[in-house]
């Protein structure tokens, strides 16, 4: 299976991701995931939501937890590929490109568990896949598209109201 290439493959075209993600066991929905379309958010938070649920899935529950996964990809980079084509998205191909990647390995991992070749540890190494990608295109790919549909539709970059974040004061000099 080739789930581990998504993040590797991801950032082609020439252009390079400015951070890697720290590698991390789960993913929780919060207002700091906000990009500033609404269409995009809501799609965002239902990604979270259903690779938790396949994080977290057993045995009996993998095969209908990768339907799941699957069926929100493709309306997911739907939304997103109407959006990145209406406004005439211009990293558009790249963009699509590792949504593709992505898309396969999760469909090559449904196929192949449909008909008993992939265990359970494959579907969770799949998640964790997931889990790993996410944050980076989010915070790098789609966050332009966010701000580029927003300056096509309203003129400007959006404005995003996060709630709950933890902020560091730096201690007082003396």
């Amino acid at each position: 299976m080739e789930t581990h290439t998504m993040s590797q493959q991801a950032g082609h075209h020439g252009q390079h991701r400015p951070r890697v993600a720290p590698h991390t066991e789960t993913l929780e929905w919060s207002s700091a995931m906000l990009l500033g379309h609404a269409p995009i958010d809501e799609a965002h938070e239902e990604f979270v939501d259903v690779v938790m649920a396949l994080r977290e899935c057993t045995q009996h529950t993998a095969l209908a937890c990768l339907q799941a996964v699957e069926t929100h990809l493709l309306s997911h980079f739907a939304v997103e590929l109407e959006w990145m084509t209406k406004t005439g998205f211009p990293a558009m191909e790249c963009h699509l490109d590792e949504h593709q990647k992505v898309l396969d390995a999760v469909q090559q991992v449904n196929a192949l568990a449909a008909v008993g070749e992939a265990g359970l540890s494959d579907v969770r190494r799949l998640a964790q896949a997931l889990i790993d990608w996410f944050p980076g295109h989010a915070d790098y790919m789609d966050s332009a598209l966010s701000a580029w549909v927003n300056k096509k539709l309203h003129g400007g970059a959006p404005v995003v109201v996060r709630r709950d974040l933890k902020i560091e004061t730096p201690a007082a000099v003396l």
